[in-house]
Formats: structure tokens, sequence, C-alpha cells
């Protein structure tokens, strides 16, 4: 075995790794990363079968890409937005056409989806704030008007929008219990819509009582007096690959128009094109009033993107936008989101993720048929669970919301198709993780799905041995 290289070791000793005790950090040394492929310092050549963290839609070191980041190293690197330069005004503008609604838009850049959540938040409830006082109030309240202005946030159960202040404190993921009981006031939580576990209701109505749900929290949180938007993912990422069910956000629409709130959706994990379109809430035609987008959309920097409606943005044309960030529109950044949009919309690439998604799909349908530890598998595009269970006739999970720290049976198969077939899958989900790079084969599909069906296998056993 070949030793292990310094830098490892420099990084095991001095670095915190994210969401993980230190003890016992053990980071792999990397030589070099390409496509759908991490090749370590040892000689092992590592599938990806996360994108790094769902960063890397375009696969590692895409050579427009990484000629966009040279060209514009030899120009403007970073300045305040005080000044402009080229890719920074360009990005901007093309977000706003490309989002759905008025290209009339405004778009605030940060560094991380967290962040990007954060001005979501402080951008709706400062929009609430000019509505009800600078702007006349809010008309059609049902309650008299008191004091504070609408600030109230409803978020979902199954959710993860980051780990700063504001995105943890509406987080309905397991991760929020690290920053209480100091999180953010002014929270509440609705029920995920989720057809293969319905909180409640039939597999006929539970959309219609989930949407009535949502509707009655935020009539008895105080209506437009008190609540001023509902976040949601259009597909829950973190906690389960759930894509919203047929007329869900439409309903969440309405909602949030008959009562005045503002509908943030958060793109994080779902755009750039990762279920077959470049935003996911464009399966639905439903047009949001803020739109969080991040994680591939800078490619191989750390960028992230707030895009604010027409309607939104004009409320901050004469009232401050109490917000901001030392790097915010850092010229380097936006020059690679700008090829990469380029490679996603103009390559192909994006036109063949339905494709591919369906070739995905029927492989992992065909693993479910033949292991009983598969409940479910779902997912659109390339973003796909297998979630796993004790058992299919009573659902009963193999990793609890409770256990996302805990050795359960999901971690055994995470170590098993890393150390046994070189494939990267995170160990704190409810299943199998399968969202692979964009740019993967049907080959590589094949592939990993064998490993896959190997890892299924061991889970089998497992469960008839007790």
């Amino acid at each position: 075995m070949s030793e292990t290289p310094e830098f490892a070791n420099e990084q095991a000793r001095h670095m915190m790794q994210c969401w993980s005790s230190q003890e016992g950090y053990s980071p792999i040394a990397v030589e070099r990363a390409e496509g759908c492929w991490i090749h370590t310092s040892d000689g092992r050549r590592i599938f990806d079968l996360r994108s790094a963290h769902e960063c890397i839609n375009l696969g590692f070191n895409h050579p427009k890409v990484i000629a966009a980041l040279k060209q514009q190293l030899d120009k403007v690197i970073y300045v305040t937005d005080d000044f402009a330069t080229e890719p920074t005004g360009a990005l901007a503008r093309r977000l706003a056409e490309l989002t759905p609604g008025s290209s009339h838009k405004r778009v605030y850049f940060a560094q991380s989806g967290a962040a990007a959540v954060e001005a979501a938040i402080k951008g709706a409830r400062l929009f609430q704030y000019n509505r009800m006082f600078h702007e006349g109030g809010i008309q059609h309240a049902d309650a008299p008007g008191q004091y504070p202005y609408p600030y109230k946030i409803i978020s979902r159960y199954k959710s993860w929008h980051g780990s700063t202040a504001s995105a943890s404190s509406v987080s309905g993921d397991p991760r929020r219990w690290f920053q209480e009981p100091l999180t953010v006031p002014g929270v509440v939580f609705a029920p995920e819509a989720n057809a293969f576990r319905p909180p409640f209701g039939t597999p006929e109505n539970y959309v219609e009582e989930n949407l009535n749900y949502l509707e009655y929290i935020i009539e008895n949180e105080g209506g437009s007096n008190k609540v001023a938007a509902v976040i949601l993912e259009p597909v829950v990422g973190s906690n389960g690959i759930i894509p919203a069910p047929p007329g869900y956000l439409k309903g969440v629409r309405d909602i949030c128009d008959r009562w005045g709130l503002l509908m943030i959706v958060d793109e994080t994990m779902t755009g750039m094109g990762r279920t077959g379109k470049l935003l996911a809430i464009e399966h639905s035609d439903v047009e949001p009033d803020v739109i969080i987008m991040g994680k591939a959309l800078g490619a191989y920097c750390p960028l992230t993107a707030t895009v604010f409606s027409e309607k939104v943005s004009a409320s901050f044309d004469k009232h401050i936008f109490g917000h901001g960030q030392s790097y915010s529109g850092h010229a380097l950044g936006c020059a690679g989101a700008l090829a990469a949009l380029d490679v996603l919309l103009e390559d192909g690439i994006l036109n063949e993720v339905e494709t591919k998604g369906q070739y995905l799909e029927s492989k992992l349908r065909s693993l479910a048929d033949k292991h009983p530890c598969v409940g479910d598998v779902r997912g659109v595009g390339l973003f796909y669970t297998m979630e796993l269970v004790a058992d299919q006739q009573s659902k009963e999970p193999l990793r609890k919301t409770t256990e996302k720290y805990s050795r359960t049976i999901v971690k055994d198969v995470s170590e098993f198709l890393f150390k046994e077939k070189n494939i990267y899958v995170p160990s704190d989900k409810f299943g199998i993780w399968v969202v692979p790079p964009l740019i993967v084969t049907e080959a590589e599909m094949d592939w990993f799905c064998e490993g896959i069906d190997d890892a299924l296998s061991m889970v089998d056993q497992r469960l008839i041995s007790g």
C-alpha cells in the first residue's frame, strides 16, 4: 500500500470536516478528477454517484468551463459591486431571462446555497415590511393589522436549506437540531407532500389534504398580517428525493396568491438541468416570487444566486435591500457559470437528461423488483433514490429521521459501495443516492447498477438472517 501523501495528513490534522466528529477524520488523497471519476493518489478510480454534493452537474474539469475560467483569470477576478464586470452583468441578465416570469428581475449573488437562502428570507420579510409601512398596508388581511410586520416563514419538514442561522432555522432536517434552541424566530413547519409516506390523507386525496393543512397553518399563524412567505424545494433533496406530486406546487402558488405571501423556491440541488429542465419548477408551470440557485450554478467556483421577481425587486427601487456579502457577484465565478450554462443549453446536455433519466429509472426499477429491501424508487431526470425498508408491507424504514448520525444498514451500504465497488454515495440518506453527473453514459449506468445490485443483495441477506 502506498504511503499517504502529506497533504492528506495535513488536512486530517487541521481541517474541520463538515457534520462529523473530527476523531478518525481520514480524507482520501486525490490525484485528479475528470468526467464522472475521481482518481486517488493510491491508484483507485472512483465513480462519483453524488456529483460532488450535487455541485458538478457537468462532471469534473469540463474543458469549456476550464477555458472560460482561465480566460477570466487574465482579466478581472473580483471587484466590489460598485464596479461592473462583463461576466457578472451578463450572468445576472441571463438568469433574469431564463427563469420563469418577466425578465425584469434582479439577482443577488452569494457563495453558498445557505447564503442565498438568507438573502431570500430577508428579502421576503423586507418586501412585506415595505408593503405594510410604505405602500399602504395589506388590504385583504382578515385580522386587524398588528406590529410587527409579516415576518413568519412557512417551511416544510424533510426540507434542507443550509447551515447558516436563518437557513438552518427553516430546515425541517435533523441538522437544525444542532442550532436549537437558538434558531431564528418566526418559522413554522408544514408537512411535505410524499406519495410513498403521506403524513395524512389517502393516496387519492393526500395532496388536497396537504394543501388544506398548509392553508390552515397560514390562517392560524396570522395570515397576511404575520406570514411573509412559503419556502420549499420543488423536489425534496437531502431527505429523500421526493418530487412534488401533480397539482401540489400549483396549489401552493394559489394559496400564496390568496394570502398575499411570497413563494420561495429553493433550486439549489435541482437547478442547472438536474431534473431535465433548467429548473425543476418548470415541470409545474409555476412562477415563483423568489428562486434560489446554487451548487452546480458556478460549475467549479462557489457561486449561488437569489433571483427576485419583478414584483419583489421593484420593492427595493426606493427602499434599502439590507443584505450583502463581500464577494457578491464574483467575476470568476460568474464566468464559470456562464460557460456552464452554454455547455448545458447549447451542447445538448440538457436535452439528453430526460432520456438518460428514463434509462436510469428502468434500471433501478428492475433492481427494485428483484430486491425486497427496496421500498420505493423515485426521482426525476438524473435525480433518483432507492428508499430501503425492513418490510415492504409496513414500509418500516431502515434509517429513521432520528438516526441520521447513527450506524445503520444504509451506512453499511455506502461503505460497501465505496470500498468494494469504487462507487461514492452519501451514508446519511434514507437509501441509495443515485445522482450521477449529467454527462453519465449508459455504459457507466450499467456498471454502477451492477454494484448497487450487489449492495442490495447484501441488505436482503442481512434482513433474512436478522
